[in-house]
């Protein structure tokens, strides 16, 4: 089988020659390699330099394929096709102040971070968020609608690169929640559903149209495995908003997507938030959302449960990232025994970490965790060594 035919096999809840070890972007796990700092951290302590999969927020990852080979994992293709054409956006201006950098947007925001964030991934405080009030989601509006679209013709001969694929292709087309919480900040957004719920109705209104008309022919057209939404709409106690909020304002534009895509035939409709999912999982099922990932454990999810209220549902993560971290090794084994086997049971499971690798993990752990990993999925991809583990006992 090849990665295309296990991934399908596993969503589909039959039996493949062996799990893969898969991580989408976003939410990579140990999947596709780590950012610049962790990636000097595994060479440090005994990873070979080669090995690459060096990621960035500006440019994001690059030679996943080599981390892939290495580790013995792998991923889906990413649709990069933009079908949007003219879109003004805004000038940046940007000052150090300290150990922070300072970006000043054109359209009011103001964003306070830690030098070299887009190596780090330190969480950015949004001091001042782009939307406040209708007229700044107006001045919003009008730099990011595009003026057009690529042409059919052009369209057809960038979709051409993805028809013989050998892997499972993903389109993004962005989320619901995710774009109003980008825009004004949790906060504010809260508030605005009850001060000015028609605000909320016209940023949302917007958003489907533009989906509708630069992401759904690409549905349309390449037919993938896939089709995603990213959110971040939950916190360590559940969602960020009500189930009935999320009805009246984003279940919408859940539904037209997850119609759009069953139209196209994909596999998985996938939901990437962070945070408890336990309530949103119903909701987005609702809709007809099949894929959850990366089910964080801090945050109190529990896949045993969620697997018996939603027995169809595929999940992908529930490893506590940490256990790779250094002075953690003997967590690794009772995370791994204790979660994965059984769930790899009921199928519909594709295990890994429940976000990126940090700064503080070690080659050698890293290494004890996909030896196990690799062991329970029956996997027997990657070139690092190999560690005596239990199940090889």
């Amino acid at each position: 089988m090849n990665d295309l035919e296990r991934f399908k096999a596993v969503v589909r809840f039959e039996k493949p020659d062996y799990v893969p070890i898969f991580g989408f972007p976003g939410a990579p796990g140990m999947s596709r390699g780590c950012m610049e700092k962790t990636h000097d951290r595994l060479v440090a302590t005994g990873m070979p330099s080669h090995v690459g999969a060096v990621g960035n927020l500006i440019t994001g990852v690059r030679d996943v394929e080599s981390w892939y080979r290495y580790w013995g994992t792998t991923g889906p293709v990413s649709c990069e096709i933009n079908l949007a054409r003219g879109v003004r956006g805004f000038r940046e201006k940007r000052r150090l102040e300290g150990d922070f950098e300072i970006i000043e947007s054109e359209s009011g925001a103001l964003t306070r971070q830690v030098i070299d964030n887009d190596i780090t991934y330190s969480m950015p405080e949004f001091v001042v968020y782009p939307v406040r009030d209708r007229a700044s989601w107006e001045f919003w509006r009008e730099r990011l609608t595009p003026a057009g679209a690529m042409p059919p013709d052009e369209m057809d001969r960038e979709c051409r690169r993805y028809d013989a694929r050998q892997r499972p292709l993903v389109v993004n087309v962005g989320g619901a929640y995710g774009f109003l919480r980008g825009l004004m900040g949790p906060e504010k957004l809260s508030l605005t559903f009850f001060d000015d719920p028609e605000l909320i109705h016209d940023m949302m209104d917007w958003r489907l149209e533009r989906t509708r008309r630069y992401a759904f022919p690409l549905l349309a057209r390449l037919r993938p495995e896939v089709v995603h939404m990213g959110e971040d709409l939950c916190y360590n106690h559940g969602m960020l908003l009500s189930p009935e909020q999320f009805r009246r304002f984003c279940g919408g534009y859940y539904a037209a997507v997850c119609e759009a895509a069953g139209a196209s035939g994909a596999e998985l409709t996938t939901v990437d938030t962070d945070g408890n999912v336990m309530e949103f999982a119903g909701v987005a099922a609702s809709y007809g959302v099949n894929g959850l990932f990366p089910c964080e454990v801090k945050a109190g999810n529990d896949l045993f449960a969620l697997r018996e209220r939603h027995p169809r549902t595929v999940f992908f993560g529930w490893l506590e990232k940490e256990v790779v971290n250094e002075g953690n090794e003997r967590l690794i084994e009772p995370e791994i025994l204790s979660k994965v086997p059984s769930l790899l049971e009921k199928g519909g499971y594709f295990p890994n970490g429940d976000h990126g690798i940090q700064p503080l993990v070690t080659f050698e752990n890293l290494c004890r965790f996909m030896t196990l990993l690799h062991e329970v999925t029956g996997n027997p991809e990657g070139e690092f060594p190999r560690v005596d583990v239990p199940a090889r006992r």
